[in-house]
């Protein structure tokens, strides 16, 4: 098996703020993490198919906890008016 634990870390936080939004094929959600030393940095974005409206939210965390990264980021779009676009 093939396991690569930078790559793991940034794919949870990313994964983590699509499952926390429930996402899906049909709504335009964007997660990009990048390791810097060991802390995480996520960016996100939930985009409004229909009209291209989008709302962004950026933070960084704990490299160790990247699924935590991403919840809280997942809910600071809510915050922000995500919900609307799901």
């Amino acid at each position: 098996m093939l396991e690569h634990a930078p790559t793991r870390t940034v794919i949870e936080a990313e994964r983590a703020l699509n499952r926390s939004l429930h996402g899906s094929c049909h709504v335009p959600v964007a997660a990009y993490a990048e390791l810097r030393g060991d802390r995480l940095h996520l960016q996100a974005l939930v985009g409004s198919a229909a009209d291209g409206r989008a709302v962004r939210a950026e933070g960084e965390g704990p490299a160790a906890d990247p699924a935590a990264l991403g919840r809280r980021l997942a809910a600071e779009l809510l915050e922000r008016g995500a919900g609307e676009f799901l």
